[in-house]
């Protein structure tokens, strides 16, 4: 495992942006939306779960620049999924369909 954007973590569960996963994990509790983007509920701050990555870009005149964006570590991403698993949240590889289930 490395470092995974929200992005990343949205795809391994099948949802389409990191929009839809963090409005998952809102509901879940371990995040909060601002008005500055989401950020980790109070209980989860100080495990380590994420970190800040430099995202380079380019600007409409060319020049290249880094954004700052929040990533999830290695712990993070077990956490995440232990907690989801135990409320029946799997990665999408491990979904299974109910018509390819029946022998």
């Amino acid at each position: 495992m490395a470092i995974m954007t929200a992005t990343q973590m949205a795809t391994i569960y099948g949802l389409k942006s990191s929009v839809a996963f963090n409005k998952m994990l809102v509901k879940c509790g371990l995040l909060i939306h601002t008005a500055k983007g989401y950020q980790l509920s109070v209980p989860m701050r100080g495990w380590g779960f994420t970190t800040v990555i430099e995202v380079p870009y380019f600007l409409p005149n060319g020049i290249r620049t880094t954004k700052k964006k929040a990533a999830w570590t290695e712990s993070g991403q077990q956490f995440i999924r232990q907690h989801l698993g135990r409320i029946g949240i799997v990665p999408a590889e491990e979904q299974t369909d109910m018509f390819t289930s029946i022998n």
